[in-house]
C-alpha cells in the first residue's frame, strides 16, 4: 500500500502521461502503465456507455472478446459489471471473480473472466459532472489481492482520468461520424465540404478537450498544490520531500497549462493570428535548454486573419506542428516565420537553420504527416524544401483566400 506521497505522486505522473496524447490507446496504455505502481494488476479494461443501452469496452494488458468483436458496441445488460453502469452499487470488489455471483447471472457475458484468468477485481465508476459515463476495472490473476485501500486509491485514479476519457471518445465519435459522411459520396465537392466539418469538429472537440482540463484536471492538481502548501510539522526529510514534490506539482501545473492555451488558443482568438504564433514561439523558447532566436514577420499587413476562422485554425495548428518539428528534429538555433499575400493566396513560411529535411523525413515523421493532412483538409498546399547552404530547412504553405468558402453554398 502506497504512502500518501508516493499516492500523490503516482496521480501526478498519471495526469502528465495522458494530458498530451488525444490517440485514445496511446492514453490508455499510458494510464495503465503510470497506475501500475500505485495499484499492481495484469488487465485493466475501460467501458464507456453509449446511447440506447450499449457499452464500448477498451482493454490494456490484456484482451479478449469484450473489445475484440466485429460489432464492438454490447448492450449493458448483458455486461458482467452491469451492476455499476447502471448504478445500483458504488463499486465493485472481490476477492475471487470465478465464483462471485455479481458478475455470474442469466446472459452474462463472463466467459472472459474465465479465459483471461482474472480473479481479484476492483470495478469503480466514471463521473463526468456528477453524471454515470462508464467504469474502470482492475484485475489481477491472484485471489484475495486488492483491499479496501485500492478501492479508495481506484477511483481517485478514475475521477482523474474521466474527463479526459469522455473527450476523448466524444471526438472520436466527431471523427468517425464525419468520416462515414465522407465515405457517403465520392464527389470532390462534397468531400471538401466534409474534410472542412472534420477539421471544425476536431478542433471544436480540441478546445472542448482544453477547457475539461482547465475545469478539472487543472482545477484538481491547483486543489493539490494549496492543500500540500498548507502541510506543516514532520521531520526535516519529510518536509524536504513534500518541496521536491511541490515543486514537481509546479512543472506539472505549468506542463498542463501550455497544453489546455495549444488546445484552446485564446491569443488566436483575441489577437490574430501572428499574435498566436508570436505567442506559441515564446512558450517554446521557455521549455529550451539551449538559446533559439524565433521572429516573426507579418507582410501580409494582417490579412490572414481574414481566411475564415476553420482554415486561419488549421494554419496556426500547421505553424505549430512545423516549428516543433524543426525544435524536436532539427536542432536549429533560429526559427522564422514569415507571413505574406501573393496574388489571391496567403503564405506562411516557417524557415529555420538546423540539419536540413531529407528525403526520407518526407516519409518516417509523423508530424509532416499531420502537416499534409492538415493541408489537404482545407485545400491548401504545402512545401518542405532543404534551403541553400549547409543547413535548414523551409515549409510553406499556400492558402487561398477564398478556402473554405465551399461551405456557404452548402443547403
Amino acid at each position: 500500500m502506497p504512502n500518501a506521497a508516493e499516492a500523490l505522486d503516482c496521480y501526478l505522473s498519471i495526469a502528465q502521461a495522458i494530458a498530451g496524447p488525444t490517440d485514445y490507446e496511446l492514453v490508455l496504455e499510458n494510464f495503465a502503465d503510470r497506475l501500475r505502481a500505485l495499484i499492481a494488476h495484469d488487465h485493466l479494461d475501460i467501458v464507456l456507455l453509449h446511447p440506447k443501452g450499449t457499452q464500448i469496452c477498451y482493454e490494456v494488458c490484456l484482451h479478449t472478446s469484450w473489445s475484440h468483436t466485429q460489432n464492438p458496441a454490447k448492450p449493458t445488460e448483458e455486461s458482467p459489471i452491469r451492476a455499476v453502469l447502471r448504478g445500483d452499487v458504488a463499486h465493485i470488489l472481490t476477492h475471487d471473480a470465478w465464483t462471485d455471483p455479481v458478475f455470474h447471472f442469466e446472459g452474462s457475458d463472463s466467459k472472459p473472466i474465465f479465459e483471461a484468468n482474472l480473479r481479484s477485481r476492483i470495478v469503480v465508476p466514471l463521473r463526468v459532472q456528477g453524471a454515470l459515463i462508464g467504469s474502470l476495472a482492475i484485475s489481477s490473476h491472484k485471489k484475495n489481492f486488492y483491499s479496501e485501500d485500492l478501492l479508495v486509491l481506484a477511483q481517485g485514479a478514475a475521477d482523474l482520468v474521466s474527463a479526459y476519457l469522455f473527450a476523448l471518445e466524444r471526438g472520436k465519435e466527431a471523427k468517425d461520424s464525419a468520416v462515414m459522411e465522407l465515405e457517403a459520396t465520392g464527389r470532390e465537392r462534397t468531400l471538401r465540404i466534409g474534410a472542412l466539418r472534420l477539421t471544425e469538429g476536431m478542433e471544436r472537440e480540441r478546445q472542448r478537450l482544453g477547457m475539461d482540463l482547465h475545469d478539472q484536471t487543472l482545477a484538481d492538481l491547483s486543489r493539490i498544490r494549496r492543500r500540500m502548501s498548507r502541510v506543516e510539522g514532520g521531520s526535516k526529510a519529510a518536509m524536504d520531500e513534500i518541496a521536491a514534490i511541490q515543486d514537481e506539482l509546479d512543472h506539472c501545473l505549468d506542463e498542463v497549462r501550455g497544453i489546455v492555451e495549444d488546445m484552446k488558443p485564446g491569443v488566436l482568438q483575441l489577437f490574430g493570428f501572428a499574435e498566436a504564433v508570436e505567442a506559441h514561439l515564446q512558450r517554446c523558447l521557455k521549455n529550451m535548454q539551449s538559446r533559439i532566436e524565433m521572429h516573426v514577420d507579418d507582410a501580409s499587413d494582417g490579412k490572414v486573419d481574414d481566411l475564415q476562422d476553420t482554415v486561419r485554425t488549421a494554419v496556426y495548428r500547421i505553424v505549430q506542428e512545423a516549428v516543433n518539428n524543426a525544435l524536436k528534429h532539427g536542432e536549429c538555433s533560429r526559427i522564422d516565420v514569415r507571413i505574406a499575400q501573393s496574388g489571391s493566396d496567403i503564405t506562411v513560411t516557417i524557415d529555420d537553420d538546423g540539419t536540413g529535411i531529407q528525403d526520407a523525413d518526407l516519409q518516417s515523421q509523423s508530424g509532416i504527416s499531420n502537416i499534409k493532412t492538415r493541408t489537404d483538409l482545407i485545400s491548401a498546399q504545402v512545401f518542405f524544401e532543404r534551403l541553400e547552404g549547409p543547413v535548414g530547412t523551409r515549409v510553406m504553405i499556400v492558402v487561398p483566400m477564398t478556402a473554405g468558402q465551399v461551405e456557404s453554398d452548402v443547403i
